[in-house]
C-alpha cells in the first residue's frame, strides 16, 4: 500500500510562514527586553553616581594644620561662651613689641581647652599676618619648661579667666604696616574676638596697636591672667 499525504503545498508553505512569524515576533520580544533591561541598568548606574557625586561636593572639607607641640590632643569646645576681658601691652627693648590677653570662658557642658589661640593680625596694607605657634620669646609670658606639656584647661560652666602673650618686631617705624586690629580665636573654640584697643601703662586706652614688621609669634593658652605657665 502507498501511503500519500494529504497536505497541499501551499498548506506546508502557510505552516513555514506562521512559524518564521513566530519565531520573529519572539526575537523582537527579546530584543525589547533586553533594551529596557539596558536602558534600567544604565539609569541605576547613573543615578548612583550622581548620588555619590552629591554627597562629595556636599561633605565639609577637612583641613589640619601642623601644630609644633604635634602630640598635644586636638581638644573642642564648641559650646564654649568666650569674651574679651583686656588687651595689656608689654613694655618692649629694641624693636620687640608684645600683649597680654585676657579672656573669660565659660560652658554649659564641660569640656578642655588645651593649645594655641589663632592670631591674625589686620594691617594697614589690607593684608593680614598669622601668628606662629611658640613655647617662649624674648617678652615675659609662656611656657617655662621647653618639655612640658601644654597646660589643660578644663571649662565649665563657672566662668574663668585665661590668658596669653602675644610678640611680634615693631622696629623699622613706618616702613612696616600698622596693625588696625587683632582677631583672636582661642583653641578649640569656634569664636572670634576682635581687639581694637589696647591698654598701655601710663596712657591708659591707645588705639595704636603697634606696627608690624615681623615674626608675629603666640604664647600656649594658660589659666589665670599673667600669661605664664605655673
Amino acid at each position: 500500500m502507498v501511503v500519500t499525504s494529504t497536505e497541499q503545498p501551499e498548506q506546508v508553505a502557510t505552516q513555514d510562514s506562521a512559524e518564521l512569524l513566530i519565531k520573529e515576533a519572539h526575537q523582537r520580544s527579546r530584543r525589547r527586553r533586553l533594551r529596557w533591561m539596558s536602558l534600567f541598568i544604565f539609569l541605576i548606574a547613573a543615578c548612583l553616581i550622581a548620588i555619590g557625586i552629591v554627597r562629595y561636593t556636599s561633605s565639609p572639607i577637612r583641613t589640619s594644620i601642623s601644630r609644633p607641640d604635634s602630640k598635644a590632643e586636638a581638644l573642642r569646645c564648641p559650646g564654649a561662651r568666650v569674651r574679651l576681658l583686656g588687651v595689656t601691652g608689654i613694655p618692649g627693648a629694641a624693636v620687640d613689641a608684645g600683649m597680654l590677653v585676657r579672656a573669660s570662658v565659660s560652658s554649659s557642658v564641660a569640656c578642655t581647652m588645651s593649645g594655641y589661640p589663632i592670631i591674625g593680625a589686620e594691617l594697614t596694607n589690607h593684608s593680614t599676618a598669622m601668628a606662629s605657634d611658640v613655647r617662649f620669646g624674648y617678652l615675659p609670658g609662656g611656657m617655662t619648661k621647653a618639655n612640658a606639656q601644654l597646660p589643660r584647661l578644663l571649662i565649665t560652666s563657672r566662668p574663668s579667666v585665661v590668658s596669653f602673650t602675644i610678640q611680634w618686631v615693631s622696629g623699622n617705624g613706618h616702613a612696616c604696616p600698622w596693625i588696625n586690629s587683632i582677631q583672636i580665636t582661642l583653641p578649640g573654640s569656634p569664636d572670634v574676638l576682635t581687639a581694637r584697643s589696647v591698654y598701655e601703662a601710663g596712657i591708659g586706652i591707645s588705639q595704636f596697636i603697634g606696627i608690624d614688621c615681623g615674626y608675629l609669634q603666640v604664647r600656649p593658652l594658660v589659666n589665670g591672667s599673667s600669661g605664664k605657665a605655673k
